[in-house]
């Protein structure tokens, strides 16, 4: 079985896929990449009730944001996700759900609390938060959101830099 990490953000047009992104380079880069299972989603983008029946999504099926496209294409990644929202199976299928701040997190554990205990234990063991692989970027606590704060580029760094440390993390378990 392939080891699943998901990454999580709010929309899921701007970090995680990038971190989706990033992630699946540094793995290509090594040639493992049919060990993983990589994708990315979002936590309703804003819409309250996104995990309720019935609830919906800001940016359900939208491609990367443009700038952040624009910038990972700089450094050679190519963000090619649609978005979509976590759901249910997600908490089943991936191994390691990695949420881009404690927002996101905190998110998670609400859909997963509404979904029923089996999904909140599943969401509290799987659940960590991006900067906790830093390597360099040690003092980080959150990838900032880009479609509110700017700084493209500086999420790109920290993504690198955890990426690097998840998959070094993983591949030493």
């Amino acid at each position: 079985m392939p080891i699943g990490v998901l990454f999580v953000c709010l929309g899921n047009i701007c970090r995680s896929p990038a971190a989706e992104g990033v992630f699946k380079a540094v793995v290509a880069k090594d040639n493992a990449s049919a060990k993983y299972d990589i994708d990315s989603c979002g936590t309703g983008g804003g819409a309250s009730g996104w995990y309720k029946p019935n609830g919906w999504s800001y940016h359900e099926g939208d491609s990367a944001d443009s700038r952040m496209k624009k910038e990972a294409k700089k450094r050679g990644y190519h963000l090619t996700s649609k978005s979509r929202p976590l759901n249910p199976e997600d908490l089943h299928r991936f191994d390691h759900i990695i949420c881009m701040d404690n927002n996101n997190v905190q998110a998670v554990l609400e859909a997963a609390r509404f979904w029923g205990a089996e999904y909140e234990q599943l969401a509290k063991a799987k659940v960590s938060t991006m900067c906790q692989y830093c390597i360099v970027n040690k003092g980080a606590t959150r990838v900032p959101d880009p479609w509110y704060e700017g700084g493209f580029d500086t999420v790109l760094d920290l993504l690198e830099d955890a990426c690097e440390g998840l998959y070094t993390q993983l591949e030493h378990s």
